[in-house]
Formats: structure tokens, C-alpha cells, sequence
């Protein structure tokens, strides 16, 4: 979709946050470890433009690739070596301060009855280029919650919960700005964040999607989406949403992606385990990361009435009210269970596939006792909120449900990176926006490692028990009411 001269920029550092301070703050007068020992790359990389891919590869002889590798440019492409030369100048800049002061931004409406209890709202402030899509379009839908909710509250109508609305600095440069606050506020946060709602690219055409929630908010979204009109005019985003999904029966919904990583909202899901939302509208995307994702691209083709702009931060607003003011925490634990219990059963047929004698079957059973505590505790919690609920009980369930998904994290992290705490979802250790599902598991699986595989199925096992059994005291609370 690009012009033959055209690139896309972006950062070639796949570890999160500042590289000097891994996996601690990054504050004034942090230490700092040595260059050598950074996690960063040491090799010049330099994006170009298929117009100079194909002065390259067009003069290249030698053997023909494998067709695998064979690429969309109208030539047959091989290996080399030559006929072609190019010459290459490298120039190294050593002595200007490679660190950088970024800001962060907050805005906080203090909860009227649970101030304690966090709900944030993010996204990234900075851009490889105007950003018009990615992310003034993300920060404008940030401000408008802000303004809206704001409104309220001067009207007298403060959510029970406090709102946080921020925006980050650095996201392109490796999730920095997020990702600093996240490690400089762990303590607070874990205890206390009930979501974090993600605003990333969320309007550059007509297409409505959830790029990365967990499944314990998916349900919260899809009914969110029920209430908002389309600006199609064709019924509600939800409607619209199915339809272009053209799914085949009445019982399924719309494919929602899987968190891994890429965005700001890797530090609080992938590091600390607090449940996530992100959801936009899409369309063809050829102007990523470049100098065409402009105002007159978005005013002209992306969204040239902003009506998708203003429709996604409604659904911000709805979103956010829903999470704050709720009596009882909205999430659907049995829809998670579910989408883990597909998880355990592809981690099975590999391990079948492995010819290995241990079995993946004990990882499936702990999916399937936390879905059952999930469904009875979901029937608790109708039936209480039928009938008149304690504030006190629903206190106590509220800050019992906050540890579910934290039980699914453990401290040391992953084995082959120790930042990313969360068991159930991480990015792809070979590419920074892929998903891998159930990462401790599924790592060891990739590389052989049978002994690493059967250890971290029991690992992980006790920690879908642990967070069954806070399911469980949840529900007994409920039934006490």
C-alpha cells in the first residue's frame, strides 16, 4: 500500500522499559548497569523502502531461494554473492547523552466510596512520525473520557472507584513510559489496580475489534458495545461487529485477541497480572509507522468525520463507569476458564504430538475445577445482587476477586525472562507482538525441553487451584451476605 519510497519506522528493542534499570524504576538517581551488560541490540539496523530493497535484490545472481522465502517484488530473487555492490557508512554517535528525561501524564478523579480501587486508562503520547492514527488518535479518545467523566463529576455524579487517566511517553522506543510507571508504582498497583483499559491506533476506519483484553473483560466489552451506537448507522457497534464477522451461529461472538505485547499495556498485564481491555477501529493499515500516518490521511481516508474517534471514546466512557461503579467487580471468570481450557487442550495434542510419556491432561482437569468455582460463584453473585448486598461483603468479594488473576503470575517470572511475571499470556520471546499462550509451558515445548515442560505443568497447575480456591472464598463471602 506504500509508495516505493516509503518506510516504516520503529524500535528494534523487544525488552520492555529502560534498558539501564531492568525490571526496577528508572528514576533520577537509579542505578544504572553498564552498557555492555544492556539487553539492547549491537548491530546498526536501518529501515528502507522496498524502491531501495529492489536496487538490492534485483542484482543479486547466485543460486534462487527457496520458494518460501520468495517475495512480492516482481523478480525472481536469489542468494548472491553479486554481481551488485553496495556501499554502506556507518556513523556511530558516542558522545551525545544517550538518556533522555520523557513525561508521563495523569489525570485522577478519586473514587467516591472504594478511592483505594484503581481503574486506569492509557495510551501513548509519542510517535515515529505525525501519528495521526497511532496514537493522537488513542490519546484524543483519553482526553474525551477525561472530559466527559469530568463533566459528571461536577455535576455531582463521582464514580465510586477512582479513575486514573494517563498518557505515556516513549512507547515506541520499547514501552518506556508505561512501563517505568508500572515498575516505580508496583506495590500500590498490584494490591489495588482493578484494570487497565488500553487506547493504542484506535481509529483509522470502520472496523470494530478487540486487539488484546483479557478474557476476564471480553464479556464487559462485547455488552459495552450492545449500548454504543455504530456510525454506520446500521445498529450498534456490537451488531455491526457481528455481522462483519459473519459468524455462523447465534451462540458465538466475535473473535477478541490475545494479549502479548507491543503496547503499553505489557506492564500491567504481562508483568503484574491486572486485567486488561483494548479495543479501537480499524482499516486498511499501509500507513503505520510512517510519514503518511498524517491529518490529511485521517481526514481524508481513516476517518475524515472523526465519528469513529468520538464512538471509541464512548465506549471508553461506558467502559470505565461500568468498571468503577460496579457492586461487584465485572469479571467473567467462566468465559477465562474457557479460554484457557482451549489452551490446556492444544498443550495436550502437542505433547501427544511429542510422543513424550508425561500428560497435559492434569493441567486440563485444574482449568476445568476453576471453571466450576467460576460458575458457582457467578450464580452467588446474582443471586446477591438480586437481593440487597452488604456494602461491607461487597467490599470484602471486591478486593477477594483483585487476586485471582494476580494468583496466575509468580514473582521469579518466566525462565527465559524473569520481567514477565504472568503464566497465561506473554509476547513471543522471537517477536515482540506475537502471542504466546501459557508461555511456561509452551517455551519449553517449542525447544524440546520434556523435563522443563512436565515442571512447569505442575507449577502451573497449583496456581489455576490457587486462584480456583480464591474463587471459592469469594463465593462463600457472597453466600454469608
Amino acid at each position: 500500500m506504500r509508495p516505493s519510497h516509503g518506510l516504516q519506522r520503529g524500535s528494534v528493542m523487544n525488552p520492555n522499559g529502560d534498558p539501564s534499570t531492568p525490571g526496577y524504576p528508572s528514576t533520577t538517581n537509579a542505578k544504572r548497569i553498564a552498557l555492555a551488560a544492556m539487553d539492547v541490540p549491537h548491530i546498526p539496523v536501518l529501515p528502507i523502502s522496498y524502491g531501495n530493497a529492489t536496487e538490492l535484490l534485483r542484482g543479486l545472481a547466485g543460486k534462487s531461494i527457496p520458494q518460501p522465502w520468495q517475495g512480492g517484488l516482481p523478480f525472481r530473487y536469489h542468494v548472491g554473492p553479486g554481481p551488485v555492490q553496495a556501499r554502506i557508512a556507518v556513523t556511530t554517535d558516542a558522545t551525545t547523552n544517550p538518556y533522555k528525561q520523557i513525561w508521563d501524564t495523569f489525570g485522577t478523579i478519586r473514587g467516591s466510596e472504594f478511592p483505594e480501587e484503581i481503574v486506569i486508562i492509557g495510551g501513548h503520547r509519542d510517535a515515529w512520525g505525525p501519528g495521526a492514527a497511532d496514537n493522537v488518535s488513542g490519546t484524543v479518545s483519553v482526553l474525551e473520557t477525561a472530559r466527559t467523566i469530568a463533566e459528571q463529576v461536577k455535576a455531582g455524579k463521582r464514580p465510586k472507584r477512582t479513575i486514573v487517566f494517563a498518557t505515556w511517553d516513549a512507547e515506541e522506543w520499547g514501552l518506556i513510559g508505561s512501563t517505568e510507571f508500572v515498575e516505580e508504582d508496583s506495590l500500590r498497583l498490584a494490591r489495588s489496580a482493578v484494570a487497565y483499559l488500553n487506547q493504542d491506533d484506535v481509529a483509522q476506519g470502520p472496523n470494530f475489534g478487540s486487539g488484546a483484553s483479557s478474557p476476564s473483560l471480553r464479556a464487559l466489552l462485547r455488552d459495552v458495545a450492545k449500548g454504543v451506537p455504530d456510525p454506520s448507522g446500521a445498529g450498534s457497534v456490537y451488531s455491526v461487529w457481528r455481522k462483519r464477522a459473519n459468524l455462523a451461529a447465534d451462540t458465538l461472538e466475535p473473535e477478541m485477541g490475545d494479549p502479548g505485547g507491543g503496547s503499553d499495556f505489557g506492564g500491567f498485564y504481562n508483568h503484574l497480572g491486572i486485567p486488561i481491555a483494548d479495543w479501537g477501529f480499524g482499516g486498511p493499515a499501509g500507513v503505520y509507522h510512517s510519514a503518511y500516518d498524517s491529518y490529511h490521511w485521517m481526514s481524508k481516508f481513516g476517518d475524515p468525520s472523526f465519528e469513529y474517534h468520538a464512538t471509541n471514546a464512548r465506549i471508553g466512557v461506558a467502559a470505565l463507569l461500568r468498571i468503577a461503579n460496579a457492586e461487584i467487580l465485572p469479571y467473567d471468570y467462566v468465559e477465562y476458564a474457557r479460554t484457557m481450557r482451549r489452551f490446556s487442550s492444544q498443550v495436550e495434542r502437542a505433547i501427544t504430538d511429542k510422543h513424550w510419556k508425561l500428560s497435559g491432561a492434569v493441567l486440563t482437569a485444574a482449568v476445568g475445577r476453576m471453571e466450576n468455582a467460576a460458575v458457582a460463584f457467578n450464580a452467588a453473585r446474582d443471586r446477591a445482587l438480586a437481593a440487597q448486598l452488604s456494602p461491607t461483603v461487597a467490599k470484602q468479594v471486591n478486593t477477594t476477586l483483585l487476586g485471582v488473576e494476580r494468583q496466575l503470575t509468580r514473582p521469579q517470572g518466566l525462565v527465559t525472562r524473569p520481567w514477565f511475571r504472568n503464566l497465561i499470556y506473554a509476547s513471543d520471546e522471537n517477536n515482540g507482538y506475537s502471542t504466546m499462550v501459557l508461555p511456561s509451558v509452551n517455551e519449553a515445548i517449542r525447544v524440546g525441553d520434556e523435563a522443563t515442560v512436565e515442571r512447569e505443568i505442575a507449577d502451573l497447575v497449583q496456581r489455576f487451584d490457587s486462584a480456583t480456591r480464591v474463587l471459592e472464598v469469594a463465593t462463600g463471602l457472597l453466600q454469608k451476605n
